[in-house]
């Protein structure tokens, strides 16, 4: 059984004692022989270019799509007022979120900043 590496840090005006440090049995050691390891490395690189692509066209368009949107959660609203007592259809709920759909991508839009460009 292994035992625990104790790796002592400098203190101000003290002395330290020197631990020789194998870097092949290193805690931190990382090794990149791993399928999984190379498949978490892909995604790390498309997603951030991807997200990037989908903010870029969204940004690009975001007069039109703001202007559509805003029509279509006023739209809901008021057919959610029209069926408001009909037990069968469920406007409140749609309309909702349509609302929180939208919320959420204009804050994508305005806040959101790629690190990719």
């Amino acid at each position: 059984m292994k035992s625990a590496k104790l790796y002592q840090f400098p203190q101000c005006g003290g002395r330290t004692a020197s631990i020789p440090i194998d870097p092949f049995e290193d805690a931190f050691n990382t090794k990149n022989d791993s399928l999984t390891t190379k498949k978490i490395a892909g995604w790390k690189r498309i997603m951030p270019w991807t997200i990037g692509l989908i903010w870029l066209f969204l940004g690009m368009f975001w007069p039109l799509l703001n202007w559509i949107a805003a029509m279509d959660v006023v739209f809901q609203f008021l057919r959610a007022l029209y069926y408001a007592n009909t037990p069968a259809i469920h406007a409140t709920l749609t309309a909702s979120i349509h609302g929180v759909l939208y919320i959420l991508l204009s804050l994508f839009v305005y806040l959101y900043r790629p690190k990719v460009f």
